[in-house]
């Protein structure tokens, strides 16, 4: 997986892999290769939405700690 691929680059990709298994009609062999890749592209999705939920619970926990210092000023 190209850990420079953005959650939207990834996410285009996984929409075209589904694409393909829903409406073109490919031989078994070349579903399973793309059935792979999406996995692997949901995964990377998943990873990647999992570090961006973490920065916000982050930012908030900030956020929450200034406005009780500020509230006790």
């Amino acid at each position: 997986m190209d850990e420079k691929m953005t959650l939207e680059q990834a996410n285009t990709l996984l929409e075209q892999a589904i694409h393909q298994l829903e409406n073109d009609a490919l031989p078994m062999s070349e579903c399973v290769q793309v059935y792979a890749r999406a996995c692997e592209l949901l995964a990377y999705c998943m990873q990647m939405l999992d570090g961006y939920r973490d920065k916000v619970n982050d930012a908030n926990e900030t956020l929450a700690r200034f406005m009780t210092e500020a509230g006790n000023e």
